[in-house]
């Protein structure tokens, strides 16, 4: 009998399947897209098509389906995914994406793909980065957004200045001089100033290679990016297990160590005697307007911060000294620029940041060349939408690239050229802001950009005062990027130091 009933079940179930996502797809039917051959029977939509792909640009998605929309020759496509999967509208029409973009009420994040993994709390669903759009993330940016105006980044001069002051002396003292891969430096680096400007933790990172604090989050962010790349066969069980049991270890030995320092400062708040004022603080806050949320959902915003804020600022300061040693002039002038700001002085003022007018330009058109985030999801509402003259079936997904609209060159002329000049100050009024969006754009723009660029600064800066620097491999005129979560240097960033 079974023999007979589970191909008969297996032949119903597919049958249905074949029709439901025929007539799901059917909706899409104004937007153009790649046909699917009538072989593929709807069902595993462009899949073999971006397995193709994936052969030429890895499985880099904005590479992949960049190519899929030049191949059609038009601004906004269709991409399918296998099964009933909300199909993915991928546009580079400004004036469609900068209305997904504004418009956070109705077009939320889609569900975090690293809250939970088997059943185990990763980076959580309340953190203000992944959270959807709620009421929850409204109340969490307003009440934290303090935490990063100018008034409270002026508070963290000192230690900031204390930290690249401590990686450029660290550098100094490498025996090994010749050919130093500074981007895991520099990664240590921005963790430990988001480890002690945000949450005022003491801990050493940046000279400490083994520290078990950056090796959690350096393992959490590369076990979490294959488990978003092998979606469908990650969870299943038996796969992975090595990596499942590393994501899992690390989560645990983060969370309950941000747990207990916030337990620690929650217990002084309790008792008067807390007077500490930093990113931490504001979290707090920003979680005590619901009794819905619990001190894991404080370690969410916690974990997003300190792994978000590492990564994005160590790739950007990596590849603005590639560049910088493989262009004399460029960095002639940022040099000449550091030393007019330090003068005779020990560390940079806050009112100097401004004018370091060359280096922000510089940094700037890193960022627009190589933004660490690349893509950006939207999901539409459950009925359908009309945006800019393109209807979005309900549910629909849709990819904003960064990657894409940094490299039009409608936007930007010899987009694949290195030229700082873009980002002068007389020009920079004339760039849309939906154009170039290196930290997101729109009302859920990265918290963070102002004390990223702060840091930034401040770190490039005291290298270039400290440090002269020379380019080990002046033969090599590529720098080859890599994307998993964030885009970065596949085999790192090499400089040598002067002894």
């Amino acid at each position: 009998m079974l023999l007979i009933v589970l191909p008969l079940a297996l032949l119903l179930f597919g049958i249905a399947l074949h029709v439901l996502t025929y007539f799901h797809r059917r909706q899409y039917s104004h937007i153009p897209s790649v046909p699917i051959p009538a072989s593929l029977k709807w069902v595993v939509g462009h899949g073999p098509f971006i397995l193709d792909k994936a052969k030429l640009f890895g499985f880099d998605l904005t590479a992949i389906v960049e190519s899929f929309r030049v191949d059609l020759s038009a601004e906004t496509i269709v991409i399918f995914s296998p099964g009933t999967k909300s199909p993915m509208v991928y546009s580079v029409r400004v004036s469609f994406f900068s209305k997904i973009l504004g418009d956070h009420k109705t077009f939320l994040k889609p569900p975090p793909a690293l809250d939970y993994v088997n059943g185990v709390r990763i980076l959580g669903p309340k953190g203000i980065l992944l959270e959807r759009g709620s009421e929850v993330w409204y109340h969490k940016r307003r009440v934290m957004d303090p935490a990063f105006h100018k008034k409270f980044l002026r508070i963290l001069m000192s230690k900031m200045n204390g930290k690249a002051k401590k990686v450029s002396d660290y550098l100094g003292r490498l025996p090994e001089k010749r050919n130093v891969n500074i981007l895991p430096i520099l990664e240590r680096t921005a963790l430990e100033v988001v480890w002690s400007c945000g949450f005022n933790m003491t801990e050493d990172i940046i000279t400490s290679e083994k520290s078990p604090i950056n090796q959690a989050v350096s393992d959490i962010f590369r076990v979490g990016a294959m488990k978003i790349f092998n979606g469908l066969t990650f969870w299943i069980p038996g796969t992975f297990r090595a990596e499942k049991k590393l994501l899992f270890e690390k989560a645990e030995y983060l969370r309950g160590l941000m747990k207990e320092r916030l337990q620690s400062r929650y217990d002084s708040i309790a008792e008067g005697t807390d007077t500490t004022e930093d990113i931490l603080s504001y979290i707090i806050k920003a979680n005590q307007f619901s009794d819905k949320l619990n001190i894991e959902d404080v370690v969410d915003d916690f974990l997003v911060f300190l792994i978000a804020g590492m990564e994005t600022t160590a790739i950007t300061m990596s590849i603005l000294l590639w560049y910088m040693l493989k262009d004399g002039e460029m960095a002639k002038r940022l040099k000449e620029e550091v030393n007019q700001m330090f003068e005779d002085k020990e560390e940079l003022e806050f009112d100097d940041l401004n004018n370091l007018v060359y280096l922000e330009q510089c940094i700037k058109e890193v960022l627009r060349l190589h933004a660490p985030s690349r893509i950006s999801f939207r999901m539409s509402p459950n009925k359908t939408t009309m945006v800019d003259g393109i209807e979005l079936p309900p549910k629909s997904r849709v990819l904003v690239s960064v990657e894409a609209i940094h490299h039009l060159a409608t936007i930007w002329p010899d987009p694949a050229k290195f030229d700082p000049s873009r980002f002068q100050p007389d020009k920079v009024k004339d760039i849309h802001p939906f154009t170039y969006m290196p930290f997101n754009a729109g009302p859920r723009v990265c918290i963070g950009r102002h004390f990223a660029m702060m840091e930034a600064k401040i770190v490039i800066s005291r290298l270039l005062r400290d440090l002269t620097l020379f380019d080990p491999a002046p033969e090599n005129s590529n720098l080859e990027i890599h994307t998993l979560l964030l885009a970065r240097p596949k085999y790192g960033v090499f400089v040598g130091i002067v002894e």
